[in-house]
């Protein structure tokens, strides 16, 4: 009975401990805090609010006043957003930044003055520079004045990008290299053996493909080992366009049967590089039939077919199979159509200028439009100068009517192009080809923002008509505010799928570096703006471009956006929007083939490539974006 007695009265211990803890972890469940819900971008914080609207509206007063605020992430924020507005008036108080206790806002402060720093704000940057202790923002100088000397034309000494390149990191030395290869040909040829092994012994593909254009003007045969193995399939794509595109300059034998053996290549901005080097050479015209290489390509797509198929038809042995070629070819899609009308263009004598004129005038694609227009700009300027019996003011006259029709056509696409053909023309001429009465009728035809870079062009082009000055950039008026719900709502890194014919590409957007681009590329794909759009440029080792409303790079959106310049630089993959000059930025974007540092400071870098850089490298023009879409 007493054991009895024990063992139950253990057990009511048991069940009471067990209650006792069942009612520990209710208190506990109920007395827990939970933890905040982390913000979706910075912009959720009510403080940063005045320095977005002070970058927005370009006010440099109040970004300067927002430099002394007491809380350190106001500071930061506003010293980076000088580096978007880009007003000398700001040197002062950035000046005084450098100062600043915060290692992030010294690091803006000199980011941004990098992009608008004169000769004796360098040296005060300078001096600066040699008496910072912390290595972050030690390094941020030494980038900042490098890229302001580049930038002002300052840079012209190969031991100084030389010795950038040794001390830097990253994509400072993808900078140096490319700084390196934008010298003179004269100093490059006169410090050849240092350039030979500056790009001998790098092991880095991406600053190696900057280094080895500066091979372009050095002869030798060491350089010529150098590019036929930079070539080669097995190396990165960067190094073995930048190896082919310096092969075009003094090309041998041995580079030409390379440059034929590339044609079959995959990826498609290999192949278009290959046949920029064969018609800057004259390749096909030397005789002997070329038509079996063309049959032999597995890769070969019809854009560039095309293309190479205009470049045969100038060696008689091949003209007649080609010109056939030709005119039995029905092009997929309105890109390759306009590569064939280009070719047939300028091979076939039956393709005259009133069947050219019906695909100027008539209701086609712009980029059948744009090639029409090429090819009778080309016969028209021809015309006016070849050697004939009347006199050059006759045969300017006799090209009037060609130019008149196209400027008073209605179209921004032909108007732009038509203007960037005749910059370079003589004032004289111009009073005759496009006097200001047309000027007047082609402008009134235009919308205000939509057509912006058209009536930029006609500008630029009246006072070279006028024997004027260029006319600086006219940024125009604030026109698209951000909507702050919208932008506290959408997420920073929120990625979208871009499903295209040649697969699928995601991207991350950087809504904490450019707010406004983000968030009006976010809404144009919330409208399914983008599903259909094509990529209407390719540049090899540069850039694939889409979005164009048009279809021919000529076409924007009724407002237009302010450049955001963050932190974050042109690498390879970046995702940056087109422009017509500072603050006309709309709904073009592109993607980066590999880094680009000449970009950095001048267009907007809103995103990254996250998934699919290989299908990048297989766009070519005319490769549709079936849907854009975002990624939950």
């Amino acid at each position: 009975m007493g054991r009895r007695y024990s063992a139950c009265k253990n057990d009511l211990r048991g069940v009471i401990r067990y209650l006792y803890i069942l009612l520990g972890v209710a208190c506990l469940n109920a007395c827990t805090i939970p933890s905040p819900v982390p913000a979706p971008n910075r912009w959720a914080d009510e403080r940063l609010w005045p320095v977005l609207e002070a970058q927005e509206q370009r006010d440099t007063d109040a970004l300067c006043a927002l430099l002394t605020d007491e809380a350190p992430e106001v500071r930061e924020a506003a010293a980076l957003a000088f580096a978007s507005v880009q007003d000398s008036a700001s040197i002062p108080c950035l000046i005084q930044a450098l100062a600043d206790p915060d290692v992030d806002v010294r690091v803006n402060a000199v980011f941004a003055l990098g992009f608008i720093a004169n000769d004796s704000t360098v040296e005060r940057m300078a001096e600066r520079a040699d008496l910072e202790r912390d290595s972050t923002v030690h390094r941020a100088y030494m980038g900042a004045i490098f890229i302001n000397l580049q930038r002002r034309g300052s840079m012209k000494d190969i031991l100084h990008a030389l010795s950038h390149l040794e001390r830097s990191l990253g994509h400072e030395r993808v900078r140096a290299a490319d700084a390196l290869r934008r010298l003179s040909p004269p100093l490059l040829l006169k410090d050849s053996a240092l350039v030979l092994h500056a790009v001998t012994r790098e092991t880095d593909p991406e600053v190696k493909a900057a280094l080895i254009r500066a091979l372009a003007h050095i002869p030798g045969p060491k350089r010529l080992v150098l590019l036929l193995d930079a070539g080669v399939r097995e190396q990165a794509i960067p190094l073995r366009i930048s190896a082919i595109q310096t092969l075009a300059f003094r090309p041998d034998e041995q580079a030409r049967d390379s440059l034929f053996v590339w044609l079959d290549d995959p990826v498609p901005a290999v192949r278009t590089v290959v046949v920029d080097a064969l018609h800057s050479n004259g390749f096909f015209s030397d005789g002997g039939n070329n038509s079996s290489i063309i049959e032999g390509l597995r890769w070969i797509d019809q854009v560039t077919l095309n293309r190479l198929r205009g470049l045969m038809a100038n060696n008689p042995d091949s003209r007649k199979k080609t010109v056939a070629a030709l005119r039995a070819d029905t092009a997929a899609g309105p890109y390759a159509e306009a590569e064939r009308i280009k070719a047939l263009g300028m091979v076939d004598d039956d393709y005259r200028d009133d069947r050219l004129e019906e695909l100027l005038y008539g209701d086609h694609h712009p980029a059948i439009r744009q090639a029409a227009f090429g090819i009778l700009a080309d016969r028209n300027q021809w015309l006016m100068m070849m050697p004939r019996a009347m006199s050059g003011e006759m045969q300017v006259q006799q090209a009037a009517p060609f130019w008149h029709g196209v400027f008073g056509s209605g179209d921004p696409g032909l108007i732009c192009a038509a203007a960037e053909r005749l910059a370079g023309t003589r004032a004289k001429e111009l009073r005759v080809l496009f006097p200001p009465e047309l000027q007047q009728q082609a402008e009134q035809g235009l919308h205000a923002l939509r057509d912006l870079e058209a009536l930029l062009l006609l500008k630029q082009l009246a006072a070279a008509r006028d024997d004027i000055s260029r006319p600086p950039h006219a940024t125009p008026p604030f026109n698209h505010p951000i909507n702050r719900d919208s932008l506290r709502a959408l997420k920073h890194g929120q990625r979208y799928q871009i499903t295209t014919t040649k697969g699928t590409i995601i991207i991350a957007t950087d809504v904490n570096e450019a707010p406004g681009s983000s968030l009006a590329f976010d809404s144009l794909v919330t409208a399914g703006y983008y599903n259909g759009k094509a990529f209407h440029r390719m540049v090899p080792n540069f850039v694939v471009q889409g979005g164009c409303p048009r279809g021919d790079g000529y076409g924007g959106m009724p407002w237009t956006l302010r450049t955001e310049i963050g932190r974050k630089l042109f690498t390879a993959g970046s995702v940056g929007l087109a422009s017509a000059g500072r603050d006309t930025e709309s709904c073009q974007f592109f993607i980066t083939h590999s880094a680009a540092p000449h970009l950095d400071g001048r267009y907007t870098r809103f995103g990254e490539v996250v998934e699919g850089m290989d299908v990048v490298w297989r766009l070519q023009v005319g490769d549709v974006m079936e849907r854009v879409e975002p990624v939950e």
